[in-house]
């Protein structure tokens, strides 16, 4: 009897069966990562990169959140992250609510002061409308006159008074509309400098190195989510110390600057354009193959080399040339922003060794 079979108990599942179930666990656990990581990237850009209020803390935190849920902790620890996490994106959101509430205000502000200076000109309006109508009356008055001489007097002085009145109006109308032009100006050119500074170099005009880290940490999570692969030029100018000991800093500084014309002038509007340090520049094509970005590599090298640039307007006779070295990467699955430019900078130095003037692709 104690050997007899318990039929009413339940059968362990199988090996195969319990190899079925683990996997089903990993594609649910998979499905959720990626479902997680799907909302961090569409909360990341549903945020604005707005640098006083954190935009860059706030996007590590995110990021750091993703890899606390991602990674082999505890489930303690994944607990704890998430809710450390959401004490900071609730403050980063209620600070962009303020904000925007706060640039709300300013907005209502220029309205209600375009909307008090039109009240104030109707108003001026209508005073100067009520003196030329009374002038009009009087005009009418003297033309019941017998005395030719008394009438070109009056009018005259009718005449006069008339100009007067449009000059004064005139004067008023211009200061006025000065006024409010400078304010509404001064506060749209103040709003566009701080948004323009905090992304750009201000030598050359390019992006910095902020908006572009930013700009490829986009992409690449885009890339997680879309697939949307992208390709990255890392260019350096060939000789640049040269140029600087040669023709002296300044010089340099133009060289810098005209390179960074000759991208913005040949690439797409939608390509990204920036400064990745001293003489090296990044360009960023979305959407664009690795055998598409090489040609437009090829095409920057020969557009720079086939230029002269003058060195000073009253030498007309003295000029430079220069030339770029490239190097091309296309992103790969698995890649990081770092590893990608890492790619890139290789291209760059084969290019180099080469000879320079070319471009190469890793």
């Amino acid at each position: 009897m104690f050997f007899k079979r318990k039929t009413d108990l339940p059968e362990s599942p199988s090996a195969e069966e319990l190899a079925r179930q683990l996997k089903e666990l990993g594609r649910t656990r998979d499905f959720f990562l990626n479902t997680i990581k799907s909302l961090l990237f569409f909360l990341k850009e549903f945020s604005f990169e707005i640098s006083e209020l954190g935009a860059e803390s706030f996007q590590a935190t995110l990021e750091q959140l993703y890899s606390d849920l991602s990674g082999d902790r505890s489930l303690r620890h994944k607990e704890k992250a998430f809710d450390d996490s959401k004490t900071a994106i609730l403050e980063f959101i209620q600070k962009e609510n303020n904000y925007f509430r706060e640039k709300e205000a300013e907005f209502k502000k220029i309205i209600e002061l375009l909307l008090d200076g039109m009240n104030q000109l109707i108003g001026e309006n209508r005073d100067y409308n009520s003196i030329v109508y009374e002038s009009s009356l009087r005009v009418e008055k003297i033309s019941e006159l017998n005395d030719i001489r008394k009438i070109k007097e009056s009018l005259t002085q009718e005449v006069a008074q008339i100009k007067q009145v449009i000059r004064q109006k005139q004067t008023k109308d211009d200061r006025r509309i000065e006024v409010l032009s400078r304010e509404v100006t001064d506060l749209r050119n103040n709003l566009e400098k701080a948004q323009k500074a905090s992304l750009t170099d201000p030598l050359t005009g390019a992006y910095n190195r902020l908006a572009l880290d930013t700009h490829l940490n986009r992409l690449l999570e885009r890339f997680t989510v879309t697939g949307e692969s992208f390709s990255l030029l890392m260019c350096d100018l060939d000789n640049f110390k040269g140029i600087n000991d040669s023709f002296g800093h300044p010089i340099g500084d133009r060289v810098l600057k005209a390179f960074v014309l000759e991208c913005q002038n040949y690439f797409r509007q939608d390509d990204f354009v920036g400064r990745y340090g001293g003489e090296e520049f990044a360009v960023v094509l979305p959407h664009a193959s690795n055998r598409d970005a090489m040609k437009r590599a090829e095409a920057l090298c020969k557009i720079v080399s086939g230029k002269q640039y003058l060195i000073n307007s009253d030498q007309p006779d003295k000029k430079l040339t220069f030339t770029a070295s490239i190097g091309v990467a296309t992103l790969r699955s698995g890649d990081t922003m770092e590893s990608l430019i890492e790619r890139a900078d290789k291209a760059l130095y084969q290019a180099k060794k080469e000879g320079k003037n070319r471009a190469r692709k890793d």
